[in-house]
This record gives C-alpha cells, sequence and structure tokens, in this order.
C-alpha cells in the first residue's frame, strides 16, 4: 500500500513538471488567428504600462511566405500607422513579438522568422501619387521593388536572401507614375 502511494505521488510529480511548459506555452500562444482576437490583444499589447488610451484598427494581416510570422498592419485614432510582428505556435495560436507605429510616410523593418529574414515596407500612399518604391539596403547589396499604385495603406513584403549580414536600415525611395522621384 506505501508503495503504490509512492509511486501515484512521483506520476503526479512528473504530471505536473510536464504540464507547467504546456501552461505556460498556451499563456504566451493565446491569441486566435483572425481579425478581432488579434485586435484585441494588440490593443491590451499597445497600452500595456502606459496611462494613455491607444485604439488601434487592424487594417490587413499578411503572412511572411511559408514562415510562422505574419505581420499586422494598423492605423491609430491619430491617423500614425504602425505593424505587429505575430508569431503562431504550434498550438495554431498567435504571440505578439513586437510592434512598432510612427509618423513616417513609408517606413523599413527587417523581420527574423523560422524561415530567414524579411524585409517589410509599411506606409500610406496619400491620394495614390506613390506608384512604387526602391527599397536598397545601405550596407549590402540588395534592393528590391514594390507596387503601392494600387494601396492607400500597404505592407509589402521581400524574403532577403540568407548571405546577407546587414538587414537594416535601408533607402527608401518613391516614385510617381512617370518614374520621378517624389
Amino acid at each position: 500500500m506505501k508503495n503504490n502511494k509512492k509511486v501515484f505521488m512521483w506520476i503526479f510529480f512528473i504530471f505536473v513538471l510536464c504540464a507547467l511548459p504546456f501552461l505556460y506555452y498556451s499563456e504566451e500562444y493565446h491569441i486566435e488567428n483572425n481579425e478581432k482576437s488579434i485586435q484585441t490583444n494588440l490593443t491590451k499589447w499597445l497600452n500595456r504600462g502606459s496611462g494613455g488610451e491607444m485604439s488601434p484598427h487592424v487594417k490587413e494581416i499578411v503572412r511572411l511566405g511559408a514562415s510562422d510570422t505574419y505581420i499586422t498592419l494598423f492605423q491609430l485614432e491619430d491617423h500614425r500607422i504602425g505593424y505587429a510582428q505575430m508569431i503562431m505556435g504550434w498550438n495554431g495560436k498567435l504571440k505578439i513579438g513586437q510592434s512598432g507605429y510612427g509618423t513616417n510616410e513609408v517606413s523599413y523593418r527587417n523581420i527574423d522568422t523560422n524561415q530567414g529574414m524579411y524585409g517589410i515596407v509599411i506606409g500610406y500612399n496619400i491620394d495614390f501619387k506613390i506608384d512604387h518604391l526602391f527599397v536598397e539596403l545601405q550596407h549590402e547589396e540588395f534592393s528590391f521593388s514594390t507596387d503601392i499604385s494600387q494601396d492607400e495603406l500597404f505592407i509589402k513584403f521581400e524574403k532577403l536572401p540568407k548571405d546577407l549580414k546587414e538587414t537594416y536600415p535601408a533607402r527608401i525611395t518613391c516614385y510617381d507614375q512617370y518614374n520621378n522621384v517624389i
């Protein structure tokens, strides 16, 4: 009888040890992969530890290739735009990895994923004056262009080659439909 009690205690102890990481993981990756859940959790994320109240409005969610990473484009009530990196866990749910927002019309970020590095460009195209962008890494021999002629708010991305060492910062040049620099 005493041995049965010891065996039960060991089994219980092992169960608890196995359950703790699972519970932690489930708490970390808890955001459903839909706009409403992302918006609710993004609002909590942006307002953590601040006295103010930011209300982001999710505008677009894109998956970076075949990676585990999604980028959410959002706009704040004062018209600033931002992004949030959402990482998918093995449970099919997301967690926020990082975010940023600002007043720049167009900005570049590099995002590390399980499938390599991506360069992302976010921005807004007021009155559709910008036809396309040319993005050139400042410390590497790599560039790409992207068409934004039909996008008022946009998020564009490009998978970066593995051999690049410095994937940030980048120089962004905006062109109109006649290929003139804006």
